[in-house]
C-alpha cells in the first residue's frame, strides 16, 4: 500500500510477524504496570505544614494545634503501615484512620470551646 491513514500507523506493533493480530492479554503483558506511588503530589508539603503545626503547638501549648498536628501525621502513616507489618498492617491502618478522624475532630472541638 502505498499510503495509510495516521490512525493505522501502530497496525504492526498489534501484530505479530505472520500478520496474526495479538491477544488483548499479550499486549497487556508486553506493557509495563505503573509504579504505585505512596503519596500523591502535595502530600509531603502538607505533612511538612502539619509538622510545623505540631511543633507550634507543643512550643506555645496550644492543645488544639498539638491534636490537628498529630491527627493528619497519624492520617498518613497509615499508609506504610502495610508495608511495615505486611497483613497485620491493614487492621493497624484501619485503626489508625478512625483514631486520626476522631482526633482531629476533638482538635476542632478544642478549638472552639
Amino acid at each position: 500500500m502505498a499510503f495509510h491513514y495516521r490512525w493505522f500507523s501502530h497496525d504492526e506493533e498489534l501484530t505479530d510477524e505472520f500478520g496474526v493480530r495479538h491477544s488483548r492479554a499479550l499486549l497487556d503483558k508486553k506493557e509495563e504496570p505503573a509504579q504505585p506511588t505512596k503519596y500523591a503530589r502535595g502530600e509531603i508539603a502538607s505533612m511538612i505544614v502539619a509538622l510545623a503545626a505540631l511543633g507550634y503547638g507543643i512550643w506555645t501549648g496550644i492543645t488544639s494545634f498539638i491534636l490537628f498536628g498529630a491527627a493528619f501525621l497519624i492520617f498518613e502513616m497509615r499508609r506504610i503501615m502495610p508495608m511495615l507489618f505486611g497483613p497485620i498492617g491493614v487492621p493497624i491502618a484501619n485503626v489508625m484512620r478512625g483514631f486520626s478522624i476522631v482526633t482531629l475532630f476533638g482538635a476542632v472541638l478544642l478549638l472552639f470551646l
